[in-house]
């Protein structure tokens, strides 16, 4: 009862923010364009209309409703037409960054608890700390500069090539896999002076075996338990390695739709691509709802154990 209780509370809370998108991407953006002035000059201003308003909502259901799509993209082009591709490609991304953010980091947490009792390393916890507190933006640009000019031969940008997503993915994991080890390395921490340590260790167990046996199945309960703020994590990343790369994925074509100086053409035509940002918004709140529906269940049968 309990587990179905909190995935009912957690699919309420997914519906309620569904909607909140929904009608905050419906939100009236069309600015007012005018020409004043002997020098024609071109004057942009805002007001709010409860009119278009309703008229965007009522736009919206009769196209999800009548015409079974999302709305138009600036390229005259269904949005589900450019939905899926972008989509398919991120979702390359994400599930490889979630492997490495999982596998990896856990490592590297085991590696900086051992770390702390074996005096100064320095890919132990200070490694941790130091690039945690670097901003993500100018570490993808420092490593974009060092596989540039060192290693031309790998081909980074785009994704056109096999690997590409792989790249990426690497990127992506980076900061949410040094955030599972800090966790991991605390957790471990915690664990280290309960008693059943001790009689473990009294027994003759190595520390390895004591570690890989005991310590570390009870510390999977706090990872996961963070697994969705991990996946919160992974997908705030997404957007600036998918940009910085030019890797036309998903958050990439949604900042493209967001952009209100990409959508002015050049005959300053307003393009509304709201139905587009919302398969997007949608699609990344799904996969949140999915790690939340992970994380509970895992988390009840670690209980019952």
């Amino acid at each position: 009862m309990g587990i179905l209780w909190n995935i009912t509370k957690s699919f309420l809370f997914f519906l309620l923010i569904a909607v909140l998108l929904i009608l905050a991407v419906l939100f009236p953006r069309q600015p007012d364009i005018a020409v004043q002035g002997r020098a024609q000059t071109l004057e942009y201003g805002y007001e709010f209309s409860w009119g278009a308003y309703q008229h965007n909502i009522s736009m919206f259901i009769i196209d999800v409703r009548e015409n079974d799509t999302l709305g138009m993209t600036r390229y005259n082009k269904p949005a589900e037409e450019e939905l899926w591709p972008h989509l398919s490609r991120s979702l390359k991304v994400i599930f490889t960054a979630c492997a490495i953010t999982v596998i990896f980091g856990v490592l590297k947490g085991i590696f900086d608890f051992f770390d702390r009792f074996n005096g100064w390393n320095v890919f132990g916890k200070g490694l941790t700390w130091l690039i945690q507190s670097i901003p993500d933006f100018f570490l993808i640009i420092c490593l974009q500069w060092l596989i540039i000019f060192h290693f031309p031969f790998i081909k980074i940008f785009g994704h056109d090539h096999w690997f590409s997503f792989l790249i990426a993915g690497g990127l992506v994991a980076l900061y949410p896999m040094l955030y599972v080890a800090r966790i991991t390395s605390a957790t471990l921490g915690n664990e280290k002076g309960k008693p059943y340590i001790q009689v473990a260790r009294s027994k003759g167990l190595s520390k390895e075996r004591v570690l890989w046996k005991h310590m570390l199945r009870n510390s999977v309960y706090p990872i996961i338990s963070n697994f969705p703020a991990v996946m919160l994590y992974l997908l705030s990343n997404l957007l600036i390695v998918e940009w910085l790369l030019d890797y036309r994925g998903a958050a990439y074509r949604m900042f493209q739709a967001l952009d209100v100086k990409s959508s002015l053409s050049g005959s300053m035509r307003y393009v509304n691509e709201s139905g587009l940002i919302i398969g997007f918004g949608l699609s990344f709140m799904v996969i949140v709802f999915l790690s939340q529906i992970i994380s509970i269940i895992l988390m009840k049968k670690m209980e019952a154990r």
